[in-house]
């Protein structure tokens, strides 16, 4: 009967505790798994992405991971990839947090934001005409900024914010989560590199 009790109990803690033990907990950039990438995303998402289901546009992109120092980041740089409707932030080619991103529409073949390296300037203003928490890459023309606007009101365009992580679909400007972009706005450096590529 005890050697029965001994086994149950192994058993149990096997059945109960072992699946906790394997958790892969995302506090730091290091411990987040990865699932599988699309072919356009030069990375894989992390396995703490916020599935893209009701308000997902207005919260942070990853579930678990906290929003990195960017002050403490060495390399630091934002790579966009535009069919990849993602916005990574890294530590030279290191991945430290992901974002879900539009960029550009596609008109024949091309997206209206334009490829190439640049840098963040001094334009962060609370908003501007369509949209919160701009960060300037190319001058006012353009930004980061949440989903959009109507001109100069408050409610964010639910069919456009919806487009999130699944589309190019602004006039050249980098779209991200409420979230997303107040933080990035908030913390990102002035003259941090950008680099944006079709992938």
């Amino acid at each position: 009967m005890r050697k029965f009790v001994i086994a149950l109990f192994t058993f149990l803690i096997f059945i109960f505790i072992e699946p906790y033990g394997k958790q892969v907990f995302a506090s730091t950039s290091d411990s987040v798994k990865v699932i599988k990438k699309t072919k356009y995303q030069p990375y894989a998402d992390p396995s703490d992405m916020r599935k893209m289901s009701g308000n997902y546009w207005r919260k942070s992109s990853e579930t678990k991971t906290k929003y990195p120092n960017l002050k403490k980041i060495k390399n630091l740089n934002l790579r966009v990839s535009i069919y990849g409707n993602r916005t990574y932030i890294r530590s030279g080619k290191k991945v430290v947090y992901t974002m879900y991103s539009s960029a550009g529409s596609i008109i024949n073949g091309k997206s209206l934001t334009p490829t190439g390296t640049y840098y963040t300037n001094n334009y962060h203003p609370y908003r501007f005409s369509e949209a919160y928490y701009p960060v300037g890459w190319i001058g006012q023309l353009y930004l980061f900024h949440t989903v959009p606007t109507k001109p100069w009101k408050k409610p964010y365009i639910l069919s456009e914010a919806r487009k999130l992580g699944r589309k190019p679909s602004s006039h050249g400007c980098i779209r991200l989560s409420v979230s997303d972009a107040k933080w990035l706005q908030k913390h990102v450096p002035y003259g941090t590199k950008v680099i944006i590529k079709y992938k």
